[in-house]
């Protein structure tokens, strides 16, 4: 693993922006939805720039962090395109209902052990070496 302060960092997150697409996509059944998805790794990317600044901590040591929680949301819905496809076909065709009543969605329970397990094995790294 390359140091934190390492440029491969940024090659490491332009991977994984990919493979956040590539995960998400599938499950999209509409534009709006495929460009609301696009926003993640924008957000994810200002809140780094956002922490770096405040707590003047260079931005190419946050890296590992953003790697983290893409590859955490990614790996998170992988195997669930189909049930996430309804789902989203299901808001599409109810926007006004609460999400509750519709179809389940099984890659909440993934995603819940992915994230923490990513992002805190980002954290854990970027605090130790």
């Amino acid at each position: 693993m390359p140091e934190k302060s390492s440029p491969l960092w940024w090659l490491f997150a332009a991977i994984s922006v990919g493979a956040y697409f590539v995960a998400m996509f599938p499950g999209m059944v509409n534009a709006r939805q495929k460009i609301w998805v696009s926003c993640g790794p924008v957000a994810g990317f200002l809140a780094i720039m956002a922490f770096s600044a405040n707590y003047d901590w260079p931005l190419n040591e946050m890296l590992p962090a953003y790697c983290g929680m893409l590859l955490g949301f990614a790996l998170g819905v992988v195997g669930h395109w189909k049930a996430m496809r309804e789902f989203m076909a299901w808001r599409e065709a109810n926007p006004g209902k609460p999400d509750d009543e519709g179809p389940g969605v099984p890659w909440m329970l993934q995603m819940a052990f992915t994230l923490p397990i990513f992002l805190g094995g980002a954290i854990w790294y970027m605090n130790n070496y």
